[in-house]
């Protein structure tokens, strides 16, 4: 191996701490969103399009959000996340039988 290669590997435990630091300060600084409304605001949608993406079946129970007490939709943060970001590449709608 090349002396290049061997000191960019000893770079990654730095890199990692590095991304470990921006990830706890993006969670700071990022809204909750576990309840419809701060879902809707984040994805820029109002609530009942997001009743309607549950209905046609872009957002998942048990995958997207869940029933606290059989009622009260509780959405899964990191999920909504990566909803947000297959829905502005058209993914999540490739992803949906209609």
């Amino acid at each position: 191996m090349e002396l290049g290669v061997l000191q960019n590997l000893e770079l990654l435990p730095v890199i990692l701490e590095k991304v470990a630091i921006m990830e706890d300060r993006m969670k700071k600084y990022a809204p909750p969103l576990t309840t419809k409304k701060e879902v809707a605001k984040f994805l820029n949608k109002s609530p009942s399009t997001i009743n309607r993406y549950i209905q046609i079946g872009l957002l998942v129970e048990g995958r997207h959000f869940y029933r606290k007490n059989g009622k009260i939709l509780v959405f899964i943060e990191d999920a909504i996340f990566e909803f947000r970001d297959q829905l502005h590449k058209g993914i999540a709608y490739e992803e949906t039988k209609v």
